[in-house]
């Protein structure tokens, strides 16, 4: 569990950092956006489109990253009602569909996508679009891990439980 927690602990200032960066530079682009459409009636369909482009960017890591830290939407009123070892069944459940998810979905089929959009360029960035599809797969890959790490996180804390249990 070690190495697990010491790459998520990676994996989350990566996503926090793109975040961060990502969130800036298009804060900055709007604004440069703005001023160029209305001061000087000059709109700049590149600042428009990568803003855009960094946008989907966001959504996609910070879906991922927030996903990592069981800070999702989360409704938890009958898997709470359960006793640990149901409970334990359900979590367990829910990360092996998000897994399949996050590896068929995500991964196979944004790694699909990606590969299929190289050959399409942007019309304003004149960048093959398969760039802007590789968020998803790469963020397939982080939901991949932080699913794993879940399940092993929800193993761990049943045991602790369950030794918490026996020794009192």
């Amino acid at each position: 569990m070690k190495v697990l927690n010491a790459i998520k602990s990676v994996l989350d200032k990566i996503m926090e950092w793109a975040n961060i960066v990502l969130l800036a530079c298009m804060t900055i682009l709007v604004t440069y956006q703005v001023i160029a459409r209305y001061f000087f009636s000059k709109p700049s369909a590149v600042a428009e489109t990568l803003a855009q482009y960094m946008f989907v960017w966001t959504i996609m890591f910070g879906s991922a990253y927030v996903f990592g830290k069981r800070e999702h939407l989360d409704i938890t009123v009958l898997k709470d009602a359960l006793k640990p070892f149901p409970r334990l069944c359900v979590d367990l459940l829910i990360e092996a569909v998000l897994l399949i998810f996050a590896v068929t979905v995500m991964l196979i089929g944004g790694w699909a996508q990606t590969t299929k959009q190289m050959i399409q360029q942007d019309a304003a960035l004149q960048i093959p679009m398969g760039f802007i599809y590789a968020a998803i797969p790469f963020c397939g890959a982080a939901m991949l891990f932080y699913s794993i790490w879940l399940a092993a996180d929800d193993v761990r804390r049943y045991k602790e439980k369950i030794e918490n249990k026996e020794g009192n």
